[in-house]
């Protein structure tokens, strides 16, 4: 788990307190965060192995991101 993963949890786990508004910049700031991860990613497997950076179909990507990190946040709100 990196950085990002970290902070993306957190928001989540504090999501139940916010109002709609914080909701959905909450969730619009959660997918850019997804997009840069999976840029990052990209980048550095380019960078190692000096192959193509594949296809750009990043909404798969970004929802299993968003999906782990939901998971993630539900195991730790369980445990406290």
């Amino acid at each position: 788990m990196d950085e990002i993963d970290a902070i993306a949890i957190n928001m989540l786990i504090n999501a139940p307190l916010m109002s709609e508004k914080e909701m959905k910049y909450a969730t619009n700031r959660l997918k850019i965060m997804a997009k840069k991860k999976i840029l990052n990613k990209r980048a550095k497997r380019f960078l190692n192995n000096k192959n193509r950076l594949g296809g750009f179909h990043l909404t798969n990507e970004i929802n299993n991101i968003l999906d782990y990190w939901a998971d993630e946040a539900y195991i730790i709100s369980m445990k406290l």
